[in-house]
């Protein structure tokens, strides 16, 4: 289907037959050039990899909606995409945090901070950043 746009140019040759040079060669010159970049454009499409399923949400970022009940199999509520899932995480999150998603257990999203909050920005022994001198 794609290679049709390549009919663009062949197609547009009834041009010269209709109207006057000065009209149908800019003409003739921008479909066959946009023939090529819209060619192009589906032709690189096409080398991408495929992208479906919820394997697909491993290596983006998602943001905390709420921490659920302990006694839940999910301990978060995430929105990655625009989808809400529930999710896993040994780090201790809050609402509003931004989450990286490291792999996914059924329908469970397994995450880890993305980001260091401001209150472990300013305190990095919380997070194990810096050592102390003894």
């Amino acid at each position: 289907m794609c290679h049709i746009m390549l009919l663009m140019p062949v197609l547009a040759l009834p041009l010269f037959w209709v109207l006057p040079p000065s009209q149908s060669i800019p003409i003739y010159v921008l479909l066959t050039v946009a023939s090529g970049l819209l060619y192009w454009r589906i032709s690189s499409s096409h080398k991408r990899p495929l992208q479906a399923g919820k394997e697909s949400l491993i290596g983006t970022e998602a943001k905390v909606i709420s921490s659920l009940k302990p006694a839940s199999e999910a301990q978060y509520l995430v929105r990655s995409a625009g989808e809400l899932w529930g999710a896993m995480s040994r780090d201790v999150l809050q609402p509003g945090d931004t989450v990286s998603i490291t792999s996914v257990e059924g329908i469970r999203l397994v995450v880890t901070s993305a980001s260091p909050r401001a209150e472990d920005a300013l305190h990095p022994m919380r997070r194990g950043g810096m050592s102390q001198r003894t």
